[in-house]
């Protein structure tokens, strides 16, 4: 697994924690489809956004979009990315946990850009 490691100032740390513990921006536009799509399948069963869902397995997804990978750092974290692992996880990263949905295409493009609003 790939690491980052960010060096901060103690005043600079401290403001990011707290930043983390805010609970995800309320979506706009094109990302409020995907919002209503995360919200209303299996996603919220996994994974947690705060403010919208409180899952348990996956990782918390709620400052999704400040990560410029994912997947174990496997993949750079854009929309084309990111929509084609919520279709299909299995096809990008063989005996992935993450179930296949059954999203179509245009739905997990939707979450795809909801998830990378969340700073």
């Amino acid at each position: 697994m790939r690491l980052r490691v960010f060096v901060e100032s103690p005043p600079a740390f401290e403001r990011w924690i707290a930043a983390q513990r805010l609970p995800a921006s309320e979506p706009t536009g094109a990302a409020a489809e995907g919002h209503r799509i995360f919200a209303g399948r299996a996603c919220v069963g996994c994974h947690t956004i705060r403010g919208v869902s409180v899952g348990v397995l996956g990782p918390d997804l709620t400052h999704f979009a400040s990560r410029r990978t994912f997947v174990a750092g496997l993949f750079p974290s854009t929309v084309d990315n990111v929509a084609e692992w919520i279709h299909d996880p299995a096809r990008l990263k063989p005996r992935a946990k993450m179930p296949r949905l059954g999203l179509s295409d245009a739905e997990a493009r939707a979450v795809a850009i909801y998830l990378e609003t969340l700073k």
